[in-house]
């Protein structure tokens, strides 16, 4: 009977307690949101003599303020390619080059989201070739200030100028040399072991920003990058317990005109062989652009130490080079003219290890979202064969 008395009294004294509190949650948790930051921030910022109740009179947050609704999109890239080179029929024909999806949106003004797929390639996958459908970008960005940003995820290593730019504006058809073979976005085992291509990404950290506002364009005179990564590759964790440091400089002394250097230092362990590398890399880069005329050149050089994985042996240091020149030249409204030069060694002390590619691009782009190319190449490898291919391409670019 005294126990029956007892919860009889504790839950006359709950029940109400716990009505006032739905009541409550009811209140912070108005259209879907939780206010209750809003209030904080409010209370925190009032005017001296001025009440809570007045500044969130004057200032109302929306629901921008607290998510914005994602963004849908992709993009398509179709090609043709023809190679005169014999025994190069299986790269000739028409693929589907690219198929990419992806969502991204903003969390609280400052917090900047994106997460991309690309869905093209062999349905069976392959880990040597990265084909299969995979996450390539997932990360979030916060940015208060231009000053001062972090990024943290899974994206673009912030090595060179041209890596971290889209297909859609590097200038031509392809990525150069140099960022194929360094970055990560083509398979570069020659280089440090690493069989994967990861599209230029890897998972990590990186803190950037941009200091002194030009009084007279609002250009930054000077901006940073400094990044921390796994040094794996993407979708994959710390293999060695080592990680890759990247930074990276810019100067901006005109408008449009950006000079910038890099370093990377970083290792690969290779779990098939159960081998790991390490190795050193710096870029240089000059660039100039002014609305749709655009030079850049770059060059990048990669020391490091290779490895026979027929015997699991280490055959000395591994030294590679690799540099470019890109002029993109307005036509006509739609119109623009790419001509590059892109040469790599991967043996720098060696010129027989030089590849270089010379390339005519015409671009049209007649809507926003919609770019035709129709480019030529003259490749010549002279470690695959004594004489140059001619290649001819023709590539469509749909963005939605």
């Amino acid at each position: 009977m005294k126990l029956r008395l007892l919860f009889g009294t504790l839950a006359l004294g709950i029940l109400p307690n716990i009505a006032l509190n739905a009541q409550e949650n009811d209140r912070i948790f108005k259209d879907g949101y939780d206010h209750s930051l809003q209030d904080y921030i409010t209370r925190k910022i009032k005017p001296a003599g001025v009440s809570a109740d007045s500044v969130k009179a004057k200032k109302k947050w929306t629901r921008d303020d607290y998510v914005t609704i994602p963004k849908f999109g992709g993009y398509i890239v179709t090609h043709y390619k023809y190679d005169s080179r014999e025994g190069a029929n299986g790269g000739e024909g028409f693929n589907l080059r690219m198929l990419r999806l992806y969502v991204d949106g903003k969390v609280f003004r400052d917090f900047n989201y994106r997460v991309q797929m690309e869905v093209s390639g062999n349905p069976a996958g392959s880990e040597q070739t990265g084909a299969s459908a995979r996450v390539i970008d997932a990360f979030i960005n916060w940015m208060h200030w231009k000053e001062l940003g972090i990024k943290a995820g899974e994206f673009k290593r912030n090595f060179t100028m041209e890596n971290p730019s889209n297909p859609w504006d590097i200038g031509g058809g392809d990525y150069s040399l140099l960022v194929k073979r360094m970055t990560g976005l083509g398979a570069n085992q020659d280089l440090n072991g690493d069989p994967h291509n990861s599209g230029g990404r890897d998972l990590g950290i990186q803190v950037h920003g941009s200091l002194f506002p030009c009084k007279k364009d609002g250009h930054r005179y000077l901006a940073y990058q400094f990044g921390v990564f796994n040094g794996q590759g993407i979708n994959s964790g710390d293999k060695d317990r080592k990680k890759d440091i990247i930074g990276a400089l810019f100067v901006e002394p005109l408008k449009g005109l950006k000079i910038a250097g890099f370093g990377w230092r970083g290792s690969y362990f290779n779990t098939q062989y159960g081998l790991g590398t390490s190795y050193a890399r710096w870029a240089a880069s000059v660039s100039y652009e002014n609305k749709d005329w655009l030079f850049r050149t770059e060059y990048a050089r990669h020391i490091g130490s290779s490895w026979n994985k027929t015997d699991l042996a280490y055959t000395g240091p591994d030294h590679a080079d690799g540099w470019y020149a890109l002029a993109c030249i307005p036509v006509w409204r739609w119109i623009r003219l790419n001509l590059k030069y892109d040469a790599f060694r991967s043996d720098m002390r060696d010129m027989g290890s030089l590849r270089s590619i010379y390339s005519v691009c015409a671009e049209l782009r007649p809507h926003k979202n919609l770019m035709l190319q129709l480019q030529y190449n003259h490749d010549y490898d002279k470690m695959r064969t004594a004489k140059a291919s001619n290649q001819f391409w023709a590539m469509a670019y749909i963005r939605f």
